[in-house]
């Protein structure tokens, strides 16, 4: 197999300093975060773990673009965009389950479920994000066309979410917040 040399440039890309760096933090994030969780201290523990998600989360996305930048055809970045397209739409179908469980209770119950609502929200949108750049760089129509289905299948989910919450007498901000971020990104 002959390898493009600059294709190979690109695939050396990721051990470069930055991504050690990256990789580092991460490591220290959750290291430092377990013992401080031993220890009893919970805010802290959770701002660590919450730099290490981010640490996580910005190396997913560089390896996810150097994926789809190095695909030797269409087919293998029709795949990923696939299993990103599914990781979506399986945290989005996450919305009615989780929301018609915080219908059957009250109180404080209610409210933490709601709770884990908006963060599937936000993780939903975490991965729109992602897919958002490949919608702008695919030229085949395929793709493109995979991938804007996918997204409007999200913003409808969401839509639906707001209205049943409207209709059940509840309310979440962080909807309201992410479809105006969906929005504002262009996704109607």
């Amino acid at each position: 197999m002959v390898v493009n040399p600059k294709q190979n440039d690109e695939v050396k890309k990721p051990s470069d300093g930055s991504t050690r760096k990256l990789l580092d933090r991460f490591k220290s994030a959750v290291s430092e975060a377990d013992e401080l969780l031993a220890k009893e201290q919970h805010q802290q523990a959770m701002a660590l773990y919450y730099e290490a998600s981010q640490s996580a989360d910005e190396m997913s996305e560089r390896f996810l673009t150097l994926l789809v930048r190095t695909s030797p055809n269409n087919d293998f970045r029709t795949l990923l965009i696939e299993v990103i397209s599914w990781r979506l739409r399986y945290i989005t179908a996450q919305y009615d389950y989780h929301l018609a469980v915080a219908q059957t209770l009250g109180g404080l119950p209610r409210q933490e479920w709601i709770a884990r609502l908006e963060t599937l929200l936000v993780l939903a949108q975490t991965w729109v994000d992602k897919l958002l750049p490949f919608q702008k760089e695919v030229n085949e129509p395929g793709l493109r066309g995979r991938i804007d289905d996918v997204l409007s299948d999200w913003v409808a989910g969401i839509r639906s979410l707001i209205d049943k919450l409207m209709n059940w007498g509840m309310a979440s901000a962080q909807a309201s917040r992410v479809l105006e971020w969906a929005k504002d990104n262009g996704l109607e």
